[in-house]
């Protein structure tokens, strides 16, 4: 069945989910192909070692003033590119979480309905 959805337009012009539906295989799947996005976050992250230490060397001790902007920028897209990689793990496991909580919500309402059938 997969993830459907069944969209109108609502009165405002937001479109609006009438049916949703998602199965935990999917759900699964979906989490380990956004934790898998988060490689290339980190890989940004981490910069470019060989320009930053070889800077001086390269432009000379007048373009110091610059470095020290250009540090501070390194230090806040490390932040930045890390943030994307930690966020893009979280929501990865918190599908997987989300699937099982599925799985067992449904083995236990299953059991409810069973429990009310007489004669079942």
């Amino acid at each position: 069945m997969g993830m459907h959805e069944n969209r109108s337009n609502g009165t405002n012009g937001d479109f609006v989910v009438m049916n949703f539906y998602q199965e935990p295989h999917e759900l699964r799947k979906q989490g380990d192909l956004t934790r898998a996005s988060s490689a290339p976050a980190y890989t940004k992250a981490e910069g470019d070692a060989d320009w930053e230490g070889g800077f001086e060397n390269s432009f000379g001790q007048a373009s110091n003033a610059f470095k020290v902007f250009s540090d501070e920028y390194m230090t806040g897209r490390r932040t930045g590119f890390t943030t994307v990689g930690d966020g893009r793990v979280a929501t990865g496991d918190n599908s997987n979480v989300s699937a099982t909580a599925f799985e067992a919500h449904d083995i236990d309402s299953g059991g409810s309905v069973r429990r009310t059938i007489p004669g079942a």
